[in-house]
């Protein structure tokens, strides 16, 4: 699908930069990236997050105060709340300087890890309008997880691994397998009714998530349809193989995994279950996802 977008590039910027990602290196690539901008005529500044929140504050205060250019530097949750304050918001773009464990957005946005090339791209990059998912009033510019892959993200989110990236996610992934009871689920959207019990429901703008499983692998930034993962209860080795899988989407030929497309889904439990987005918990079921069609704009690589 052609992007349409004509908005231009503001001279003015806000870097909001989480100090922690990184490994701590955040802070030094968010002021080099300082540097190079206003050394390239630029007009803009550094702010620090100190907790939970903060990048949302400093987002919403930043456009409130007529900034219309936000560059994210850190991981996905500094973005999840950068885009909460900034989606479905006319005439303001996003940059990235991805310093995460994960880094999915970036990675399905074909923005580098390398912070130089990152920088390089504000510089050079060109603007493109991608989908948003929505829950309530929340946004999420990734996947929405409920089942077992939302508590596999609980668990590392809280856990003190003894990895990083995604040998975090998998490290939490094996531990929660021989805990988890799969809910009862009915989900609805476009292509009818599933009712059954589910080991995961995954619906997603990107297909990454988890640091690089291709959980919906042909999903596409800017479709207009969300794609949807269902996977029914399967014994512990399969699990265990499909995660292997994962790398490269091989587990959408099993015949416990369905991939459907819909421009909403309606989620209902029993129990009610966690829903995570962007790796952080969004609520419980029951629960709407919905997408916004074109709700961001973001600097991406040109060609």
């Amino acid at each position: 699908m052609e992007n349409r977008i004509e908005t231009s590039i503001s001279e003015n910027f806000l870097i909001i930069a989480n100090p922690i990602s990184g490994k701590g290196k955040s802070k030094e690539i968010a002021e080099n990236a300082l540097k190079r901008l206003t050394a390239n005529g630029k007009s803009g500044a550094l702010a620090l997050t100190t907790r939970r929140g903060d990048a949302h504050r400093l987002a919403q205060e930043a456009i409130q105060n007529g900034c219309r250019w936000l560059i994210a530097c850190g991981g996905d949750g500094t973005i999840h709340e950068i885009v909460n304050a900034i989606a479905a918001k006319p005439n303001i773009v996003l940059g990235l300087i991805p310093c995460g464990r994960g880094n999915d957005f970036a990675r399905a946005l074909k923005i580098p890890n390398n912070p130089e090339q990152a920088i390089q791209v504000l510089l050079n990059g060109k603007p493109f309008e991608i989908d948003v998912g929505r829950i309530g009033d929340v946004y999420f510019d990734t996947i929405v997880t409920c089942g077992y892959d939302a508590e596999v993200s609980r668990r590392a989110s809280e856990a003190n691994a003894p990895f990083s990236g995604t040998a975090t996610y998998v490290y939490t992934a094996i531990t929660t397998l021989f805990s988890y009871n799969t809910p009862a689920a009915r989900l609805e959207g476009d292509f009818g009714v599933y009712e059954g019990d589910i080991l995961l429901a995954a619906s997603g703008i990107t297909p990454h998530y988890g640091g690089g499983f291709k959980i919906v692998p042909d999903a596409v930034l800017n479709d207009g349809l969300l794609d949807v993962c269902i996977i029914e209860p399967v014994s512990r080795p399969t699990v265990l193989r499909m995660l292997v899988k994962l790398f490269w989407g091989g587990h959408t030929s099993h015949p416990a995994v369905s991939i459907q497309r819909t421009k909403s889904l309606t989620i209902e439990t029993q129990p009610p279950t966690l829903l995570y987005a962007d790796g952080e918990k969004v609520g419980y079921t029951p629960a709407t996802v919905e997408l916004v069609e074109r709700g961001l704009t973001v600097l991406v690589p040109v060609g």
